[in-house]
């Protein structure tokens, strides 16, 4: 019962931020301009839209020809880390936290800030991917089909080393909603690290980037202790040669230092402060 008036108290705090919204339009946006981009692209070359590729090879996370992967990357996290990741910042730095514990538990309110961190940016996130996805189908239709480069289906090969290759040729449709899943997952995650890591910085704009720059240390780190085939990066690019036993190792590698870093917050003494 406690705990549903912390979930109930964020929320509503939630649907009152700016944050929220602006965070929902910056990622539709981005969907909404790379579906313009392929519109566009389909147009120079001079094809009908029946005779180009096919929705999931014009998806945003699959189309290495129209590639907003830096997008995904670097933009999709900081604005998903803007949604809830500064909230207990801003209470220390505004000097309402002693005031809002008194209605409410200290450690439960931080733990549900942390979950709706991760299942707000995961539901965005997702939100985004699907919304782009309806669009290419409604334009390009779906399926293995016929392109214009060539008279044959597209991409009929299976290739292992290339994330879900196998179901993108047995059902493209489930596979496209699958890779939506997987790299919204690892956003919300990421959005989570933000959240928790938000206690120790001093500067708020610091916890937007902290995906970032989390990002960027495993780049370095994992090849360094012979992690060679973990990558992030690579994680929220699914047109990339890695297994889906990589992603579950860097999922739970991820779930690892989540749970060290809450352990931490919620231990800290200076929590309440």
């Amino acid at each position: 019962r406690i705990q549903m008036k912390e979930l109930k108290f964020n929320i509503k705090y939630l649907l009152k931020r700016k944050e929220l919204y602006f965070s929902i339009f910056i990622i539709l946006l981005i969907n909404l301009i790379h579906v313009i981009l392929c519109v566009n692209e389909s147009l120079r070359l001079g094809t009908l839209m029946e005779q180009s590729h096919t929705a999931e090879y014009q998806f945003i996370l699959y189309n290495s020809q129209i590639a907003l992967n830096v997008l995904v990357i670097i933009v999709f996290p900081i604005a998903l880390s803007l949604v809830f990741s500064d909230t207990s910042w801003l209470d220390n730095k505004n000097k309402t936290i002693n005031l809002l514990y008194t209605r409410l538990n200290c450690r439960k309110n931080i733990f549900v800030r942390f979950c709706l961190s991760i299942v707000v940016a995961f539901i965005v996130s997702l939100l985004g991917f699907l919304f782009n996805y309806l669009l290419l189908r409604i334009i390009y239709g779906s399926g293995n089909n016929v392109t214009h480069f060539q008279s044959l289906p597209f991409y009929l090969e299976s290739n292992s080393s290339w994330f879900l290759d196998g179901l993108r040729l047995a059902n493209p449709t489930i596979f496209v909603i699958t890779i939506s899943f997987t790299v919204s997952i690892l956003l919300g995650l990421l959005s989570g690290i933000s959240y928790l890591c938000s206690f120790f910085v001093n500067q708020r704009v610091i916890i937007y980037f902290i995906p970032l720059i989390f990002l960027i240390l495993t780049e370095l780190v994992f090849p360094i202790i012979g992690l060679h085939n973990i990558s992030f990066i690579s994680m929220l690019q699914p047109f990339s040669q890695f297994s889906i036993h990589d992603y579950i190792i860097g999922i739970i590698i991820l779930l690892t230092v989540i749970l060290g870093l809450l352990t931490i917050v919620l231990r800290k003494k200076d929590v309440l402060v």
